[in-house]
């Protein structure tokens, strides 16, 4: 039995030793290289065949690999072997013509097992080289590499050199000698000189072998490869595989064949093909059982059905393969689910032999003497008996399914003893036995059909209904779980993924409908914020060009980073617990927006946990995704959640890169960013929009665009894609520019469909509760005692309309009407105020008052020409004020309750201010006079900011106006910022600056203002005293007693006379 690692401690004992010795000269290691195998995955259980039965080994002291790799194994805390490394190990030390295909999921010790004995056949090949020097056939200039390592993409290749640089460091012994080297890691041109001169491990993918030959063609030669070795070859575009291929054999010399080694996920009869005939003794190890079972030809079918008729598939399979030819297993759920089964069986008079819980060993006898004949018996067992040692079954049904995947593919070594040895020579005597798997599913276990007809894709058809009800079940998962995790990055650049583990989002939800704030076509001026890829980058919309349009400028950057601040809560609250999809705070360096994006189950909401991992992504200073703990988030106030993101991703639609390699390295993504961010200052980026999703903008190129002034016309600086194309990081590609349309507009014709069928339910809904109400009044109508209310209120309105009419008719006919009683009177004043109550309280629920609603607001709508909405108040009689007892508006206690949260770099500058008769004047002094600073007004509010290029710090302000001011101008002497705000009404404003500290009085012009105030009212008061005669005048003439008026309202003719003759 192996034993799994501590995979997690690898990565730091690996960096311990790197760090206890120096590095080669023109090493590629890092201090802070990304190691694999950092989970356990690993298989105690293998499956190996071979041409000849494969020795196994148990112990370090029985492999025959070098003393400084076994030393450095056991620094890494390998002490011990895994059953897939103990059939690897011993194969490949055996030399030339012994390859090895290793099957087994990713991070179960899969790289381990052909690395060790790879390194000691390099050092083992430059210990002899070292003697052969100075030989009449020794080329020194033409040496090569003694092992080439091929892996997908450019990540593995950092982390599989990695593990090799630490096995190979104390071969060195030589200065001109690499010992591990990577395309990324120097220039062409000395990569090549290293390459002549010497290589130990040579660790490429397959485009940059073919790249390398194409530098020097005919140049390198490999007379002294010992190992070529293909990890992961079915990640591995099929296309780069057969270049480098045909690289490897004009590179290689004729009659010298190389061990080939090849690690794979998944079984393929093509790659087992290239490993015959390359190896005279291969050899086939499984670590993953459902694999070998595929391989041995085991046939595995699906069968949906429901629970009740479960029990009748399987006496169908029974029947097709009865109990007495095919040795049979059948694997429930529990013992009670058991149970029912062997009762279900019993009847039908199949001998069932159940191995429970506690079962004895009275029973393991029995199984013991059934494995040797079964008789026609069949055994019934769980998951949860791993004593019971079968290997030689025919038939395998699950019942029940595992609760694990792994689980699943364990229960397939029931079979392993009778899988079919391709590579072992025909023995005509045998008999090959057909094998069999079904699987039963339910509505119960069907979540586990997803991942099984994935696996089942890659070996057999699969009924196309099969493949759409697992779409569904999919759909329904992911709604169920909230996950709201970014789009896969694979489908934004290729438009699928091929990898089975990706936890990332593979459906479009409404997540990715787009905000109101986003453009979705024409053209946009954009400021670069992060490059995370060539083809992926971060922005800020600062201009859009609609179609047929003219440039409309977009919400200023500055202005919305400062009303972010402005309204943080000055005592914010947890954010418990969690929700997908939810915009919160997230409190670190800088106080921030986030989205969150996964959160992981919690059992027990009530219990506040501050380190639960919860995965978010930035939507203002950038859009980086990370990984942060539950205690720094924090609710965000509904006024800041209604503010658009600041930033989009944006993408190049159609580009992949160019070798194909799944992503770019960090060298890439780093050059490419300087150059960015270095472009002349009078440049700026402009691209056009294909079609926009909430977070991102699919464009088909970025250019830098600039003003030539001799032209007087923009002229195109830089062209993206052609630049990229020109250093060949980037292709163009149809294919993943369709799929990736293809997979926005069936999400989106999903959507609809999912719309629709909400509206047909709720119409459904509706007729069934139209009809209820229908029969409830039929019902009611039926019985003699009870009316329908709705008749009595139609007949009460008829009645109310009929009298109304004769009182129009005939007024004067009318009878006077009966006066009601007082104890009338009081029951109907009662219910009258309680009617108006009821309906005062549902209005201002309704429609509740704003707190900012003043004097100031009236007067700006007034202004702008809008509508005026006054709430419906009693009026109220009260005495004029003086100007400055005027109360402060609402939005004072507003602005004390939410304080601006500022970041430690910003700071509020000292603000003098007073006012004209047509104008608010400001003040601002600046630190210094290279200051670069802009203002604007927006929404009644006057935005300030400056920043200086010597330091970080920020110098800022926002000003909330209580006044009509219609336009701002500025202006800028030595190091003070004189600002004009114009007044839309030649008014005194009242000034409430009271909750802003940094705005202080210019007292000498206020004085001079009043001064120039009191003038005007001297100048008045004669005209006001000549107004006040006049007044007097008017009001005796309305006390004159002579003036009446009938009871009916009508003037008295003589009155009138006299009124005209006066």
């Amino acid at each position: 039995m192996g034993n799994t690692y501590d995979w997690a401690c690898i990565a730091e004992k690996i960096d311990k030793i790197i760090m206890e010795e120096d590095y080669e000269v023109g090493g590629i290691i890092r201090a802070d290289p990304i190691r694999p195998l950092v989970a356990p995955n690993c298989s105690e259980l293998v499956v190996a065949h071979a041409k000849i039965a494969l020795r196994q080994v148990r112990y370090f002291s029985e492999v025959s690999l070098l003393p400084h790799i076994l030393e450095t194994m056991q620094k890494l805390g390998l002490s011990r072997l895994l059953r897939l490394q103990s059939y690897s190990w011993p194969h490949l030390l055996a030399g030339n013509g012994h390859g090895v295909l290793i099957v087994s999921a990713p991070r179960s010790g899969r790289t381990f097992g052909y690395i060790p004995p790879l390194c000691d056949l390099v050092c083992r090949a430059l210990t002899e080289g070292t003697r052969l020097r100075g030989c009449a056939n020794w080329y020194p200039d033409r040496e090569g590499a003694l092992a080439v390592i091929l892996v997908p993409n450019v990540e593995r290749v950092r982390q599989v050199s990695a593990l090799c640089h630490a096995l190979l460091r104390k071969a060195a012994n030589e200065e001109l000698f690499t010992l591990t080297l990577t395309v990324d890691a120097l220039k062409k041109v000395e990569l090549i000189h290293r390459l002549l001169n010497g290589v130990g491990c040579l660790v490429v993918t397959p485009a940059q072998l073919v790249g390398i030959q194409e530098e020097a063609p005919g140049l390198l030669r490999f007379p002294r490869l010992q190992i070529v070795a293909f990890d992961d070859v079915d990640l591995m575009p099929p296309d780069q595989v057969q270049k480098a291929e045909q690289v490897l054999q004009e590179i290689i010399p004729r009659g010298h064949y190389p061990q080939l080694v090849m690690v794979s996920r998944s079984y393929n009869h093509r790659i087992m093909a290239k490993l015959t005939a390359a190896n005279s003794h291969p050899a086939l190890i499984f670590g993953d059982i459902l694999e070998a079972a595929v391989y041995g030809g085991t046939r595995i079918r699906i069968a949906f059905c429901n629970s009740e008729s479960k029990v009748n598939e399987v006496f169908q399979a029974l029947q097709q393969r009865p109990p007495k030819k095919y040795r049979t297993v059948v694997y429930c759920t529990d013992d009670l689910d058991m149970r029912r089964l062997v009762v279900a069986l019993e009847k039908r008079s199949h001998a069932c032999l159940p191995y429970y819980q506690n079962a004895d060993l009275e029973v393991r006898e029995q199984v013991h003497r059934w494995m040797g004949e079964s008789r026609d018996v069949i055994l019934l067992c769980t998951d949860d008996c791993p004593e019971l040692i079968i290997r030689h079954a025919h038939t395998l049904i699950h019942y029940g399914m595992s609760s694990t995947w792994g689980k699943f593919k364990m229960r397939h070594l029931v079979i392993s003893g009778n899988l079919k040895n391709r590579l072992a020579p025909a023995q005509p005597e045998s008999e090959d036995v057909p094998l069999h798997s079904l699987v039963l599913l339910d509505h119960e276990n069907q979540r586990q059909l997803p991942r099984l007809v994935d696996f089942l894709r890659q070996h057999q058809k699969v009924d196309a209904g099969l493949v759409e009800l697992v779409a569904k079940i999919r759909q329904e998962m992911q709604k169920e779980k909230g996950n709201q995790n970014a789009l896969c990055r694979q489908i934004m650049v290729k438009g699928s993924c091929i990898d089975p583990a990706c936890d990332e989002r593979h459906q479009v939800t409404d997540l990715d409908q787009c905000h109101a704030s986003v453009p979705v076509s024409g053209d946009v001026k954009v400021k670069l914020v992060r490059v995370y890829s060539p083809t992926h980058f971060c922005v800020y919309l600062e201009e859009h060009l609609p179609p047929q349009g003219s440039w409309q400028p977009l919400p200023n950057l500055a202005v919305q980073q400062m009303r972010i601040q402005s309204l943080q809560s000055t005592k914010p609250l947890r954010f418990w617990p969690p929700v997908p999809g939810v915009i919160c705070m997230h409190h670190s360096v800088i106080n921030e927006r986030i989205r969150v994006l996964q959160v992981p189950p919690i059992k027990n909401a009530n219990l506040v946990k501050k380190d639960l991992l919860v995965l978010v992504q930035a939507i203002d200073t950038d859009t980086r995704i990370f990984t942060t703990k539950s205690g720094k988030l924090y609710k965000c106030p509904a006024d800041l959640q209604e503010l658009p993101p600041m930033a989009i991703d944006m993408r190049l639609l159609g580009f992949v890169p160019y070798s194909e390699e799944g992503d770019w390295s960090e060298k890439d993504r780093r050059d490419f960013e300087t150059r960015l961010k270095h472009l002349p200052k009078n440049n700026f980026l402009q691209a056009h929009i294909q079609f926009a999703t909430a977070n991102t903008l699919f464009v088909r190129n970025l250019v830098a665009m600039t003003y030539a002034s001799s032209l007087k016309m923009h002229v195109r600086n830089l062209s993206l894609t052609h630049t990229l194309m020109a250093d060949k990081l980037i292709k163009r590609c149809d294919e993943a520019e369709n799929k990736i349309l293809a997979f926005f507009m069936a999400g989106v014709e999903h959507g609809k469909r999912e719309i629709r069928e909400e509206e047909f339910q709720k119409e459904l809904q509706l007729e069934d509760e139209l009809q209820m109400e229908q029969e409830e009044d039929r019902k009611e109508n039926v019985s003699p005692n009870k009316a329908s209310t709705a008749a009595l209120i139609q007949t009460k309105e008829n009645q109310l309309e009929k009298k109304q009419e004769q009182h129009i008719a005939s007024p004067m006919s009318q009878d006077p009407p009966e006066l009601p009683s007082e104890t009338d009177i009081i029951a109907q004043l009662y219910e009258c105020f309680i009617r108006c109550s009821v309906q005062q309280q549902q209005e201002s629920e309704q429609n509740p008052v704003p707190v900012s609603s003043s004097t100031a607001t009236f007067l700006n709508n007034v202004m702008i020409g809008g509508a005026v909405k006054t709430p419906d108040k009693p009026k109220k009689q009260k005495k004029p004020k003086a100007m400055k007892d005027a109360p402060a508006p609402a939005c004072k206690n507003l602005c004390q309750q939410m304080q601006v949260q500022l970041p430690p770099n910003v700071i509020r500058l000292t603000t003098g201010y007073y006012q004209t008769q047509t104008s608010l004047q400001l003040e601002v002094l600046l630190p210094e006079e290279v200051h670069e600073y802009a203002a604007l007004m927006e929404k009644g509010q006057i935005f300030f900011w400056a920043t200086c290029q010597s330091s970080e710090l920020k110098h800022q302000f926002v000003l909330t106006l209580s006044f009509p001011y219609i336009s701002l101008s500025h202006r800028m002497r030595g190091r003070t910022v004189y600002i004009s705000v114009q007044k839309a009404m030649t008014a005194v404003d009242p000034l409430h600056f009271s909750a802003y500290p940094f705005m202080k009085p210019n007292h000498d012009m206020f004085a001079e203002f009043e001064d120039q105030q009191n003038m005007q009212v001297t100048n008045i008061n004669p005209y006001v005293k000549g107004l006040a005669c006049v007044k007097q005048n008017v009001q005796s003439q309305e006390e004159n007693p002579s003036y009446e008026k009938y009871s009916d309202g009508a003037e008295h003719p003589r009155i009138q006379r006299k009124l005209c003759e006066d």
